[in-house]
């Protein structure tokens, strides 16, 4: 498994030029994600750093916040989310990437605040219009992947059940295999590719009341790169995996896949035992 990065949420409390040099010095590979604050020379430091590298979703924060939203009905918003991720690509091609990555998009337009936390919305969520939108916001994304020879990928959202109410509705797209199946049958494109996230699906699975195995199934054939962390199935916090991860058995189907260490906040020895855990299976 020759395709190991660590995000870089693995050391986000760690100044980013340390980030890449802890990372030069272990020979570890570093997708640079969300959770980097914004500073005005993130782009370059990333550009020049000589270490393999991945540019992922929120990366390079912008001076003022915003939520990513590539389904949003706010057209400033989905324009700036769209632009955000044909420079994604941009980077990725210039550093050699395999891909920039982007997650699925959202029926509201939440508080960049309140992005892993209970989602204040008072709309009953009509996922019709903001499936459309979120369609010619990847096919226009898309033909910027083509021109630059990069690979666009779209990660599974989470929902967590204090986001999921029966007034309301689910208002994430693509926490479950039909909604995932249904972006890559409605646009059927070389480029595009799934990141599964395994921890957002254990917990959206749960919430959902479905089968985890099952899900993974069904979309399995889509998947081109993963994100690896664990939690317990209720909260997506970033845990470190252990040996009952549940995504080990299955490991041996993506072993010529992008592979990304999500774990959040943990010492430079627990990293690599994360590695291991990957290489290995146990």
């Amino acid at each position: 498994m020759d395709h190991i990065y660590i995000s870089s949420l693995a050391m986000m409390n760690k100044p980013l030029e340390e980030m890449i040099h802890i990372a030069k010095e272990r020979n570890w590979a570093l997708e640079f994600s969300s959770g980097i604050p914004f500073r005005k020379d993130a782009e370059s430091l990333y550009l020049d750093a000589t270490i393999d590298r991945i540019p992922h979703n929120y990366f390079p924060a912008p001076e003022v916040p915003f939520v990513l939203n590539l389904a949003s009905a706010n057209y400033k918003i989905r324009r700036q989310s769209i632009e955000h991720c044909k420079n994604g690509l941009w980077l990725a091609k210039k550093s050699n990437a395999p891909f920039f990555s982007a997650h699925a998009g959202f029926c509201i337009d939440p508080d960049p605040r309140e992005l892993g936390k209970k989602i204040n919305f008072d709309i009953i969520v009509n996922k019709e219009e903001n499936k459309t939108l979120f369609l010619k916001s990847v096919i226009e994304i898309l033909q910027q992947a083509d021109l630059f020879g990069v690979d666009f990928l779209i990660e599974n959202n989470v929902i967590a059940s204090f986001n999921l109410t029966n007034q309301k509705g689910n208002p994430l797209l693509c926490c479950e295999s039909k909604e995932i199946r249904w972006l890559f049958e409605e646009i059927k494109h070389k480029r595009l590719g799934l990141l599964l996230d395994t921890a957002h699906l254990k917990v959206s699975c749960k919430t959902l009341e479905l089968d985890l195995i099952e899900e993974y199934n069904n979309i399995s054939n889509l998947i081109r790169g993963l994100h690896h962390s664990d939690n317990d199935g209720l909260v997506d916090d970033n845990r470190h995996m252990l040996n009952d991860y549940w995504f080990l058995p299955y490991l041996k189907d993506v072993t010529d896949k992008v592979q990304v260490i999500e774990v959040k906040n943990i010492d430079n020895e627990t990293i690599q035992q994360q590695v291991n855990l990957l290489v290995n299976g146990y």
